[in-house]
């Protein structure tokens, strides 16, 4: 039976790396409920339980809908509290990111603990890995941030393809090192690693590349994918861009990527990552 993981980055539209300078956010609505009850909706119907890596902003603007979440018996994890990316921050200022969430996370869903970290724009990488000191410190037991393939924006190229421990410079693995990571699934064939964990690259590959890469990567440990409700979201503004970056924001968004997920739905029996992770550890 292959190990494979659901995972939401529980953001608002504008939280997009390439949206989030572009919004005057006290203008429009972040369309964070009209795009998550759907997918929440689905979920129920198909009997699937995720992780939600979260916004802190999302929990304090939106603290019945994280209720729903959690009741449903999905895990909450964190996505920091503003989606502010770890190369903007220092160590100072992350641990500021981290004990705000856990703030809001404690006045919303008291007694819920979260033990899964992402980071915002998958930036952890070897120049940031001091953020898993922090995150050690805090008592998070996984994060879900590395990419094993360098890209324009972010990337760790040479990390290990399933669940490890990370050592000091994010690549080698470390029996003791405190934190578990789970990187992002990519389908290695020789020297070409190919994409084919969720987001942007669900949206653009051929689902036929999508699901047989899936396959032959569950091959060598758990598989895990990502997406967020904004890119099932008929209804998410479009925003003057480039050519460029307008198509890796809006290709294949709302009701293509809803045909997307559904197929992945139909392929893969998905559990949150930390239960995932546990019975990675156990076999």
């Amino acid at each position: 039976m292959i190990s494979a993981a659901l995972s939401i980055d529980l953001e608002s539209y504008w939280h997009a790396e390439l949206l989030r300078n572009r919004i005057d956010r006290k203008t429009v609505d972040d369309r964070v409920e009209a795009a998550t009850r759907p997918l929440l909706a689905l979920l129920s119907r198909r009997g699937v339980r995720a992780t939600f890596f979260t916004v802190g902003e999302v929990i304090a603007a939106h603290p019945d809908l994280i209720r729903e979440i959690v009741a449903a018996g999905h895990e909450l994890g964190c996505h920091t509290y503003t989606h502010r990316p770890l190369w903007e921050l220092d160590e100072a200022a992350f641990e500021e990111e981290i004990s705000r969430f856990e703030a809001v996370t404690a006045a919303v869903v008291p007694g819920v603990s979260v033990r899964g970290f992402r980071a915002p724009t998958f930036s952890l990488t070897p120049d940031t890995a001091w953020a898993l000191d922090v995150l050690a410190r805090h008592g998070y037991a996984y994060d879900s941030s590395v990419f094993p393939l360098k890209t324009p924006l972010y990337g760790a190229p040479g990390a290990p393809a399933v669940p490890y421990r990370p050592g000091p410079d994010l690549i080698t693995p470390d029996a003791d090192a405190p934190l578990l990571e789970w990187p992002m699934t990519a389908w290695r064939i020789g020297p070409a690693v190919i994409p084919v964990c969720g987001g942007f690259y669900l949206r653009v590959l051929p689902m036929p590349v999508i699901l047989h890469g899936l396959k032959m990567a569950a091959r060598k440990g758990p598989i895990v994918i990502y997406l967020h409700p904004w890119e099932l979201d008929p209804g998410t503004p479009r925003i003057a861009m480039s050519a460029q970056n307008r198509f890796i924001t809006y290709h294949n968004t709302g009701r293509a990527m809803q045909k997307r997920l559904k197929s992945l739905l139909d392929a893969f029996d998905f559990q949150p990552m930390g239960q995932a992770l546990q019975a990675f550890q156990q076999n």
